[in-house]
């Protein structure tokens, strides 16, 4: 079924990296076929679980990748972010978030943790259609000039854009409302695309908890610095201006991350900010977002435009929290509905089956993708 990695199919160092591991007795483990997480640290393999042949993806972090010369600590500070942020997806079970299907394993070279199965993070998919516009590049999965970013191949429908960018913001709406905490790395990397083709958000590494009183009001945080790994803080390119200026955050600073990732999508896989891991270029490109709204706006769905617009103010009073954000118009969609519907079907009583079977979904059906 895969290319099995102790028969060489993950070669050298990786594939002695992923045997190590105690998982190993409880999962086949195949090919890397994509990465998350920060810095795309997390590699992820097709798998399947040996006592029953169920298809998942293996998470594996190679510790080694975090080694620095004089900096000894580095190592095992971003461990422990990583096997903390597993923890986190285990204790926020919804249907909108990762869900871990074996908890962590670890050994001296590796952590890893099994999950329901992926095609690739919505990084790796932006990464293709990013390079797709530089240069027509053949083939489904290449790596780009960057050792181990994997670019994943795949053409989103309309309909399926909508639908994730949904599935995300519920997510939000239950970590914030529910959870009580601050995701605070709403990016690329931190969203998986199942191989059922739904959105999935992640990377629980940097939460805060909200104010006790409203996660409207700001709470005290990090801004990234070039003194701490890269790997241990949250993408510079989505992080909220609040955050970086004045070392607060709130659910709100989710918001404006989100709103950066939509413009991503919808701008060829680049993101507004290119900051290359520099707060001084985060600065100076900050004080031109606005113009880089105004550019990127008509490639927006026209029903999505004043919310990305709104989302990206530096005034986090403008922009809407995700409870706000599932009601516009874009999201009104009978196909959306359908899909809504079927993710919570078991919870439903068979009269309520029986009407969305026989009226709603027949409606819907030519609209979802087969």
């Amino acid at each position: 079924m895969f290319s099995k990695l102790r028969s060489g199919g993950g070669g050298g160092q990786a594939g002695h990296a992923i045997e190590s591991n105690p998982i190993g007795q409880y999962f086949e483990i195949g090919k890397q076929v994509a990465n998350a997480g920060p810095e795309l640290v997390w590699k992820i393999h097709d798998a399947y679980r040996k006592s029953d042949g169920k298809e998942c993806s293996i998470f594996i972090f190679e510790k080694r990748c975090a080694e620095k010369l004089h900096k000894p600590k580095r190592k095992e500070t971003v461990t422990e972010i990583l096997r903390n942020s597993v923890r986190q997806l285990e204790r926020y079970r919804h249907p909108k978030i990762l869900h871990v299907i074996h908890p962590v394993e670890e050994c001296p070279d590796t952590l890893a943790f099994a999950s329901e199965p992926v095609f690739a993070s919505l990084a790796n998919i932006l990464a293709f259609q990013e390079a797709a516009t530089v240069s027509s590049s053949p083939g489904g999965m290449q790596q780009q000039s960057r050792p181990g970013v994997f670019q994943r191949e795949y053409s989103f429908l309309d309909m399926e854009y909508k639908y994730g960018i949904l599935q995300i913001t519920e997510a939000l709406s239950f970590l914030h409302f529910s959870g009580h905490i601050i995701h605070r790395n709403v990016c690329p990397g931190s969203i998986l695309v199942t191989k059922r083709g739904t959105w999935k958000l992640a990377g629980l590494e940097f939460t805060e908890r909200v104010n006790d009183v409203d996660g409207v009001e700001p709470v005290p945080c990090q801004p990234w610095t070039s003194r701490l790994s890269k790997m241990a803080q949250p993408n510079l390119d989505y992080t909220a201006p609040e955050s970086q200026t004045q070392s607060v955050c709130s659910i709100l600073s989710d918001m404006f991350s989100l709103g950066m990732v939509l413009c991503s999508i919808f701008n060829q896989g680049r993101p507004l900010i290119q900051a290359n891991n520099s707060s001084s270029s985060y600065l100076k490109q900050l004080e031109l977002l606005e113009d880089q709204v105004h550019n990127t706006l008509p490639r927006i769905p026209v029903p999505l435009q004043e919310a990305a617009v709104r989302l990206l103010s530096k005034d986090t009073r403008q922009r809407p929290t995700a409870q706000l954000l599932v009601l516009i118009k874009y999201f009104d969609d009978p196909t959306v509905h359908a899909l809504q519907y079927l993710d919570t079907i078991m919870m439903k009583d068979p009269t309520q089956k029986n009407h969305f079977y026989r009226n709603t979904l027949k409606d819907a059906l030519p609209y979802i993708p087969k």
